[in-house]
């Protein structure tokens, strides 16, 4: 009996050992397989408190280099946003920040954005994401709890709480749920610095292209407001053909090449 009762503990030492951190749980979504170049449309909704609805049409581009993955986007539709384009750079590095800049045609200027600060924390083009959610956090910059799990649309997911060294953040903190098969984000929802429930994530329309884990639907819910946005992709292409260099560059952006 005794030497059953050693046996079990050693079990559940091992078990504790072996256990996943929040931390590590983070690291593993974080290092989730990507296609080398990536290539789409979206419909972006934008609906506001009144329960009107703006609809713009955007193409997205992405191309990764190892050491850093430089990502595009730009409004097509409608007329009084159609060339706006928002050039972005997130390095491998995780104790460098990410570069981007925002071409507006009206003003016919290029606007680089703080990796950091107010200006991060800003609404994307209008809508209840920022510019913070569009690269990829830091994971040196966070620490990490694992709450437990839970089921997301009948995932079961990992509950990992996000919080942010900087408490100046406009969203400190967040909890994100990470699929327990394959550590791909499912939902994530975002505390205010008052520690209120602010924004929810909501990942949907889940499909496999090429091997990769693809969420076609991206719905980020401001509770308090009451306004959300979505993001539809369409016509998803992934390492199918090669992207010219040239488009991720400013100069792309403020003459029109992509498209």
């Amino acid at each position: 009996m005794k030497k059953q009762f050693l046996s079990l503990a050693a079990i559940a030492m091992g078990t504790l050992l072996f256990a996943e951190t929040g931390y590590d749980i983070m690291k593993k979504a974080d290092e989730v397989p990507e296609p080398k170049t990536s290539s789409s449309t979206a419909t972006l909704t934008i609906h506001s408190k009144k329960g009107s609805d703006r609809i713009r049409e955007v193409i997205m581009k992405s191309k990764d280099y190892g050491d850093v993955e430089k990502q595009i986007i730009v409004f097509t539709t409608p007329k009084d946003v159609a060339g706006t384009g928002y050039l972005m750079f997130d390095y491998d590095d995780d104790d460098k920040d990410s570069d981007s800049w925002l071409y507006m045609p009206a003003m016919k200027k290029t606007r680089r954005i703080a990796s950091s600060g107010s200006e991060s924390d800003g609404s994307f083009m209008g809508t209840d994401f920022t510019y913070r959610d569009m690269g990829d956090r830091s994971l040196n910059k966070y620490d990490y709890t694992l709450l437990g799990e839970e089921s997301v649309d009948g995932v079961d997911c990992y509950k990992v709480e996000c919080v942010s060294k900087d408490r100046s953040e406009k969203d400190p903190r967040y909890i994100s749920y990470i699929g327990k098969g394959d550590y791909i984000l499912r939902k994530c929802e975002f505390f205010d610095r008052q520690d209120t429930l602010h924004r929810i994530l909501t990942c949907m329309d889940f499909t496999t292209i090429k091997g990769f884990t693809t969420a076609q639907k991206m719905k980020m819910e401001n509770v308090q407001s009451g306004t959300w946005s979505l993001i539809e992709s369409k016509n998803i292409v992934y390492d199918a053909q090669d992207i010219d260099d040239s488009l991720f560059t400013v100069a792309a952006l403020e003459k029109g090449r992509v498209r």
